[in-house]
């Protein structure tokens, strides 16, 4: 079963969002459509948790209008202590490519941290990331917060359109995780769609019920990932890339229709 991010329970789990400018300390290119960048902001660093997101002004301009959210790629520490954050995107039109010609010492306007953090349940020993395409922003702080709690056996398969699109594995997930990947026309990795290796996981017995499993990517793939772990009573939480006005769910721009274990179906 595919569900939304569950909310951390607790006034004090999630640290509230402000909107601030962060000093850009690096803006580089990691793939050939591909961007990471660092952001000094130790206001809010020490809040960031696994899962959520920054809500990032691309443009001094008003084209275009809206902020775009990025997930939390991973935070930045010196000395133990988190000092800022990166952000992995794509350059795919005005706003993105604006982005990306932005240099170190430039200041960046953001709202964060927001959305909900990951809840990974206690006990836990083994995980699956799976990615889709830009989908594969979050990985790396997912994959470092399951480490910090002590999970060891953690795959990341990681699913892009080609060689242009396909992040290398270092910006993927940290060291320490088996990293499996496929593009759909076989230029890196495997040839064919993310899913299949999730299925081969269940077939050899390497995700089963109770296993921690973490999604970021577009909807088909949430629908294909429903098909194949629903049947092997094994539970996803889904990180969506859906568009947002707001970031705070206020607007209600950003709703998908979540179906409930009772088969009504809601709105989140």
């Amino acid at each position: 079963m595919v569900r939304a991010m569950t909310p951390v329970s607790g006034p004090d789990s999630v640290a509230a969002p402000r909107q601030m400018l962060g000093e850009i300390l690096e803006n580089r290119r990691v793939a050939p459509r591909t961007w990471v960048m660092k952001i000094h902001a130790p206001e809010v660093s020490p809040g960031i948790q696994a899962g959520q997101f920054v809500n990032v002004r691309k443009s001094e301009s008003l084209v275009p209008l809206l902020r775009r959210p990025m997930s939390d790629h991973r935070v930045i520490r010196h000395g133990g202590t988190a000092t800022g954050f990166c952000i992995l995107y794509d350059v795919i039109g005005p706003g993105t490519e604006a982005l990306s010609r932005m240099q170190a010492t430039q200041r960046i306007d953001f709202v964060g941290p927001l959305g909900n953090a990951i809840h990974v349940p206690d006990g836990t020993r083994r995980a699956v990331l799976v990615a889709g395409g830009i989908g594969v922003g979050p990985i790396k702080i997912v994959a470092e917060a399951l480490q910090a709690m002590g999970v060891r056996d953690v795959t990341v398969c990681y699913g892009a359109r080609d060689g242009d699109h396909c992040v290398p594995t270092d910006d993927v997930a940290p060291h320490g995780c088996r990293v499996l990947v496929c593009t759909d026309d076989g230029s890196v990795g495997r040839k064919g769609l993310v899913t299949q290796f999730v299925e081969a996981l269940i077939e050899g017995g390497r995700l089963t019920p109770g296993d921690y499993v973490f999604a970021c990517g577009p909807v088909p793939m949430f629908q294909s990932l429903q098909r194949i772990l629903e049947p092997a009573g094994v539970e996803c939480e889904a990180a969506t890339e859906e568009y947002m006005g707001c970031g705070f769910g206020v607007c209600y721009g950003c709703n998908l229709k979540q179906r409930q274990e009772d088969g009504s179906v809601v709105y989140k």
